[in-house]
């Protein structure tokens, strides 16, 4: 069955219009539903209301020509193929309707039914490989633009080409900004480079990486996955970076959840193996010191009291990080709590002489929070960066910003900074370096934290201060 397609054909000479019909209706492999347009302002009609597979244009067509029409044609979205037909053959006029995006072009006197399929077989087979070009670029762009991982094309040494909108999401840069740095200002591992020089020799797969997002502050956990690929003899390298920060954060939760699950368990029950015995002590004491005339003696039985109070203090302030925080949650100023929790610490800033820069974000932010318990939380956070810095040269700042779609508190101190070590411990319960610490401040804060659906992450260099991250989604 021969295939059907549509011609337009544009020709003011009527002779040479059924010339042209007469080779078309000549050729075996097709059959053709020819509509002739006479005029330009016709053929403009035609190509606005209605579709066609081809297209032949006279170039002379009155006070216009083909040209002309080739240019309208592409101004209102034609795709299909477009043989110009001339009287003679002039090679700026055929120069001009190929740059313009016509098929191909044919001397009419030196036509005929076999140049013309010959034509006609190769502008329709060249259209056919551009539209299914054109299809794969549309969905490759579609995945690209849509992707929900940083997605990214440079060249060897990594100067960024191209990327798409979830690269902007993850660092907080504009596309212009991206373009304009290499991929390893981006990650933050020092071996990165001797890792990238690999890449052509093999595909990289899922290599885990930090990414810098914030010189200061913020990184995130990310796979990244690249391949060596050319366009032509051409290399490039096409990569992707998967953003793992939430879903290492959410294990972290867990695990902490666990820890703390089990921590409260075995506090529990030294509690209630301490308390029964000391509530007898305490009863005892007291007791005694009834029966007793001499003061003298009366002094020890006192010390057994105040000690038994002491250690039942003890005991509340240990079951304090595994007692899940009654909060209630009613739309409060963040602002208001952070400079709250600073005239508490007012006194110990001034008497260690610390400065402090405050940077809140312009507007105000009101979040559904506890305030007793958030302020506790901030002011724990601020007591230790106290406790870190040298007196008379700390410097503690506390910064408020909107990233992401989020809203963040850092506190930043040039203090002691924190050893590498430590960094994952240090919202353990109980655990502390702290000479008379009991290491439930950090614990009791995270609790605080994720009470209230927030995320606390710290960066810390030993001997270069610490950074705490609040991040809430607002």
């Amino acid at each position: 069955m021969r295939k059907l397609v549509k011609v337009l054909l544009v020709d003011d000479d009527e002779d040479d219009y059924y010339l042209t019909r007469e080779y078309l209706t000549e050729q075996a492999n097709w059959e053709f539903d020819i509509t002739w347009s006479s005029t330009f302002q016709d053929a403009e009609h035609q190509l606005n209301h209605h579709k066609f597979d081809l297209f032949l244009f006279d170039y002379l067509l009155g006070e216009y020509t083909g040209i002309d029409l080739i240019n309208h044609a592409q101004r209102v979205g034609c795709d299909q193929p477009i043989i110009l037909l001339t009287g003679r053959g002039d090679a700026k006029i055929a120069i001009e309707a190929l740059r313009l995006g016509a098929a191909d072009f044919l001397v009419k006197n030196e036509l005929d039914a076999e140049k013309l399929e010959r034509c006609i077989r190769y502008a329709l087979e060249r259209t056919a490989v551009l539209s299914a070009l054109k299809l794969s670029e549309r969905r490759y762009r579609r995945i690209f633009e849509e992707s929900n991982d940083f997605l990214f094309i440079s060249d060897l040494r990594g100067n960024i080409k191209d990327c798409n909108p979830a690269a902007c999401n993850l660092t907080g840069l504009t596309t212009t900004q991206l373009k304009a740095l290499n991929i390893h200002d981006l990650i933050a591992e020092p071996e990165f480079s001797a890792l990238w020089v690999s890449i052509t020799d093999q595909v990289l797969e899922d290599k885990e990486v930090t990414l810098r997002v914030d010189a200061d502050t913020e990184k995130k956990s990310c796979l990244f996955s690249a391949s060596l690929e050319y366009n032509g003899d051409q290399p490039y390298v096409q990569g992707r970076v998967h953003d793992l920060t939430a879903r290492k954060q959410m294990e972290r939760e867990k695990l902490f959840a666990e820890k703390m699950a089990l921590t409260g368990r075995l506090v529990r029950m030294l509690a209630h193996e301490v308390r029964n015995p000391l509530t007898n002590v305490n009863l005892s004491a007291e007791q005694l010191e009834m029966e007793l005339d001499n003061e003298e003696q009366k002094f020890y039985t006192q010390i057994i009291k105040r000690n038994c109070t002491r250690i039942n203090d003890l005991i509340s302030q240990l079951l304090q990080p595994s007692n899940t925080m009654d909060i209630n949650l009613i739309p409060s100023s963040i602002h208001q709590v952070l400079e709250e929790a600073l005239a508490t610490a007012h006194d110990r800033l001034t008497l260690k002489r610390i400065e402090l820069e405050n940077n809140f974000y312009e507007q105000d932010v009101v979040l559904p929070i506890d305030k007793v318990s958030l302020q506790m939380a901030f002011l724990n956070l601020i007591t230790n960066a106290i406790e870190a810095m040298e007196e008379d040269k700390g410097v503690l700042k506390i910064q408020t910003r909107i990233q992401n779609g989020n809203f963040q508190i850092l506190f930043v101190d040039n203090g002691s900074g924190i050893s590498e070590e430590n960094l994952e411990k240090i919202f353990e319960p109980y655990f502390t370096k702290k000479k008379n610490g009991m290491g439930i401040g950090l614990a009791t804060t995270l609790n605080i934290i994720h009470a209230h659906r927030g995320r606390l992450d710290v960066r810390s260099k030993l001997g270069s201060g610490t950074t705490f991250l609040i991040t809430f989604d607002i």
